[in-house]
């Protein structure tokens, strides 16, 4: 039910440099002052990106994220925060981590709040980190959807192209890289298995077991991102965060970690792991397409492969300060600069965390931009008329737009952040990856910030100032405490200004409270109904079972008639 924007409006934001992309851009060695109009100019860019994604989207979600109204009878709340932000509350928001620059940045601020809890207790506990890159080769020919089919598994097609569904309607998946990765004996193992040969003797074969036993593998957390480069086009990564160390009692899914069970995997094994990942990774993604196939070696000198090729990299991290995760891991997030030295370990958590699922606040540079960056450069271009050669990132509008599209129709209904199941408890972790807890990281964000003083207008006011688009007016108006003049800009847009109300700190809090009741009674109902739903649905399959099996025995009976 909430949102956050910092106060500042799209004409404060000076002229880009010819240096090119500025969005979430570097402020090492920059004063705290100005760390923090760097990180206002970001927000106002996720503004700016969410404004045109509005337009461009052809997701229902995302036209209407900030845009439309969750209780007609409420309005909207534009309030100041006790720490002087505008928050704006009572707008329907996408959750679109993939697609919303707005809604991206909540989420993964939430995401990464989870991911550094749970690797600081891994590292405290004795266990031992992986930070790996996995990606695939590509050019400026690849297709986007065929390539990240490959990587992360597609829906499974007949040869009409339509989706193939399970016995419960929902559709089969033909799994990728990813999915084979963790699948594969050689590395999972296998269990004790008895069958019986054709003459009658019966065969045992012992369990087994496979790599990730000997690595002490409990799971990991996977964060995908996506960028695209002038010269070779989309390039889909992951980054995984992978916890090493643990000897479990049962399965990484299903188990546990013994209470003693912490221990450092030696060189050797770490190393028989990571060789036989790059070659599993390079042979799996060439059956899917031998033009996906990257390298497993390179001359290239000074490379940071160090010879092992490009498609997989490894940097093991045994404690929280440890180097590999600074040089790694520590990197420029939401406006604070990279430190020469980690002071406590919940810094070094914290930065291992934002590396792996701060995808939003990464760009590229004058020939690589991030898919956040096609929205800001089409801002540029078509909102402020910025000089293309001055804009951020590079393509024409058309391009652009082609561009976002086969971006979407990629990633539409993926994962971007996924922890493999049963991590969560090894690291004693509530939660999951679902897209309604995403939500809930975009909606808490301000639900509990004291607000100091604001208005609330109604869904044809905030029409008027969502046409205009002065939504960052608005704010301004309320971060300075002039309240009674937001009816007056309300006014000048063509709108109703006694459609706005001013209410003081109590009277906010009063609404606040009234509007959550209500959105959260909606969402119970939605929930009953979706139940029910599913209820009819497992009915309805059970019943087409029945309804086979009787045709099944009807045959067999009409057969053994027929035979007499």
């Amino acid at each position: 039910m909430t949102e956050f924007s910092h106060p500042l409006s799209p004409a404060t934001i000076p002229e880009q440099e010819s240096t090119g992309a500025r969005g979430d851009c570097e402020v090492a060695d920059v004063p705290q002052a100005a760390q923090v109009d760097v990180a206002a100019r970001a927000a106002v860019r996720r503004w700016q990106g969410r404004k045109v994604l509005n337009r461009t989207s052809q997701i229902d979600a995302c036209r209407g994220c900030g845009r439309n109204v969750l209780d007609p009878d409420t309005g909207v709340i534009y309030g100041r925060s006790s720490r002087g932000y505008a928050v704006t509350i009572g707008l329907v928001r996408c959750g679109r981590i993939w697609f919303c620059p707005e809604c991206s940045a909540a989420i993964r601020r939430g995401r990464t709040e989870e991911l550094k809890t749970g690797a600081l207790r891994w590292l405290a506990a004795g266990g031992t980190l992986a930070a790996v890159v996995l990606t695939a080769r590509h050019n400026r020919t690849t297709e986007l959807p065929r390539l990240a089919g490959a990587l992360w598994g597609e829906p499974k097609r007949d040869a009409s192209g339509a989706v193939v569904l399970d016995r419960s309607g929902k559709p089969r998946r033909t799994p990728g890289a990813y999915q084979r990765m963790l699948t594969d004996p050689a590395f999972y193992g296998r269990p004790e298995s008895t069958r019986t040969r054709k003459d009658g003797t019966v065969y045992s074969r012992p369990a087994e077991d496979g790599i990730r036993h000997r690595i002490g593998y409990a799971g990991m957390v996977r964060a995908s991102e996506v960028t695209r480069s002038l010269e070779n086009g989309w390039h889909p990564h992951m980054n995984l965060l992978v916890f090493l160390g643990g000897t479990l009692d049962g399965t990484p899914a299903n188990g546990l970690v013994k209470p003693d069970g912490y221990f450092a995997p030696g060189d050797d094994v770490l190393e028989e792991w990571e060789d036989w990942l790059r070659a599993l990774w390079a042979r799996t993604l060439r059956k899917m397409d031998p033009a996906f196939e990257p390298s497993t070696d390179c001359d290239l000198p000074g490379c940071k492969c160090r010879g092992k090729g490009h498609g997989v990299m490894v940097q093991i991290i045994r404690s929280a300060d440890d180097a590999a995760l600074i040089e790694y891991l520590t990197k420029v997030q939401d406006g604070k600069p990279p430190t020469d030295s980690i002071r406590t370990d919940l810094d070094a958590a914290t930065g291992a965390a934002l590396e792996t699922v701060r995808a939003d606040n990464k760009t590229g540079g004058r020939k690589s931009i991030t898919p956040f960056q096609i929205l800001y450069r089409l801002w540029d271009l078509e909102v402020q008329g910025t000089d293309p050669r001055l804009a951020e990132g590079y393509g024409t509008p058309e391009q652009l737009r082609a561009w976002w599209s086969e971006y979407e129709d990629a990633f539409a209904g993926r994962r971007a952040i996924e922890w493999t199941r049963g991590l969560r408890r090894h690291v004693q972790l509530d939660g999951d990856d679902s897209e309604e807890r995403d939500l809930d990281y975009v909606y808490e964000g301000a639900a509990q910030e004291p607000l100091t003083g604001g208005v609330v207008m109604t869904s044809d006011a905030h029409g008027t100032v969502v046409g205009a688009g002065a939504e960052l007016e608005v704010q301004a108006v309320v971060v300075g405490e002039l309240y009674d003049s937001v009816g007056d800009l309300v006014g000048s847009l063509g709108g109703r200004a006694n459609h706005v109300r001013v209410l003081t700190a109590e009277q906010l809090a009063d609404v606040q409270e009234n509007l959550a009741a209500r959105v959260l009674a909606r969402q119970e109902d939605r929930k009953r109904q979706a139940r029910i739903a599913e209820f009819e649905a497992d009915q309805a399959a059970a019943e087409r079972k029945r309804r086979h099996f009787v045709g099944l025995v009807a045959q067999l009976v009409a057969a053994r008639k027929a035979a007499v």
